[in-house]
């Protein structure tokens, strides 16, 4: 395919042999020659290209709102002038510029942003190759099968407070005291760390629980549904409260509209879950998996933020992730008939709470 240089060559060339033969004009033969040379060489250069080798390199999973960069390692006999163009899916944002190079020698780099959960995908990506004087051009398509699992946004949140609210509300301790708990040793995962107990002891260091079978881990369903628009803040929601059990070393099972994860705490779990939260589509759990939750994380179409259900209290999110409802019935958004808690007992409890957290009170 001519570019438009190359059709200018052409038709300097045409004309140029028109008026050759018309006129005898030996000064023009010294400007076509050279023309119909390039032209030819042209050509023949990119009628003997090569298809390029591709290999596409990026990352398999990342979460919503982060970065990732797409890397295009190309390999050709003979590298040649082009323009490179990759496509993506809606959920990967990219400016999608083409960017120049020579195909061949050089890896390019695509930076882009995860922006939806899911499988998203990457690909074609369209070379589109120049001869060496730009006159002719060539197209190269290939068919990319790679694709981004985006996670939902994690939203670290307290693991001491977490573990303490669920715990106190659900009973979701260790099914054995002190007895069974033991100093922190480097090495041990975080997941078994007992914040509970270690948060009265700041100043001697953590306690890790020591499990002799693993029916001895305690086990949190989760359930999570969302009306259409909310589906994000339910999945960031659902995943960050999921991570933190997790880490504190409790079974976390997961259940949407799409299926479920059932309850478990080996290395591959958050995974598991992190990835039916991804698939994630706006709807409502079956009522029975829904009345088997020990946590309901909902987003009404009317509420910006998503609502933690547990133990007969509503609480939203955003003020369970900032510790404003930590441990503590009096600080709920809601109790089971819908009224608010009033200031003085949120106070009192919240001092209560405080000393003994500090060793103030003693049994």
């Amino acid at each position: 395919m001519l570019t438009r240089r190359g059709q200018v060559f052409v038709v300097v060339g045409v004309a140029g042999i028109v008026l050759a033969f018309a006129f005898g004009a030996r000064s023009l033969n010294a400007v076509v020659g050279p023309l119909l040379v390039a032209l030819i060489v042209g050509y023949v250069q990119l009628k003997r290209t090569d298809h390029p080798d591709l290999d596409v390199t990026a990352p398999s999973v990342g979460f919503r709102g982060d970065e990732a960069t797409v890397e295009l390692d190309f390999s050709a006999p003979d590298p040649f002038a082009g323009s490179v163009s990759l496509r993506f899916a809606d959920g990967l944002e990219h400016s999608g510029e083409p960017v120049d190079a020579s195909i061949g020698e050089t890896t390019l780099t695509f930076d882009v942003r995860l922006a939806e959960r899911g499988e998203q995908a990457i690909g074609p990506v369209r070379v589109v190759g120049e001869d060496v004087f730009g006159l002719f051009r060539r197209t190269f398509t290939h068919q990319v099968r790679e694709s981004i699992l985006i996670f939902p946004r994690i939203k670290r949140i307290d693991d001491v407070k977490t573990v303490t609210a669920f715990e106190e509300s659900l009973g979701v301790a260790a099914r054995r005291e002190f007895d069974q708990l033991r100093e922190y040793q480097r090495g041990d995962p975080l997941r078994d760390v007992h914040w509970k107990s270690s948060a009265k002891r700041p100043d001697d260091g953590l306690l890790v629980r020591k499990f002799e079978t693993e029916e001895e881990r305690q086990r949190v369903e989760i359930s999570a549904e969302a009306n259409a628009g909310r589906v994000d803040v339910v999945a960031d929601a659902a995943a960050s409260i999921a991570a933190a059990l997790l880490d504190a070393g409790v079974a976390v099972g997961m259940t949407t509209p799409e299926g479920r994860v059932a309850p478990d705490f080996n290395e591959g779990q958050q995974t598991n879950v992190l990835t039916l939260l991804a698939h994630m589509e706006s709807g409502r759990v079956y009522e029975r998996d829904r009345e088997r939750a020990d946590i309901v994380v909902r987003g009404a179409t009317e509420c910006e933020d998503a609502e933690i259900r547990f133990a007969g209290r509503t609480v939203a999110f955003e003020e369970f992730a900032t510790g404003g409802t930590a441990g503590s019935a009096a600080q709920a958004v809601r109790t089971d008939g819908g009224e608010r808690t009033n200031k003085s007992d949120v106070s009192r409890t919240s001092e209560d709470e405080r000393r003994k957290s500090s060793g103030g009170e003693r049994r």
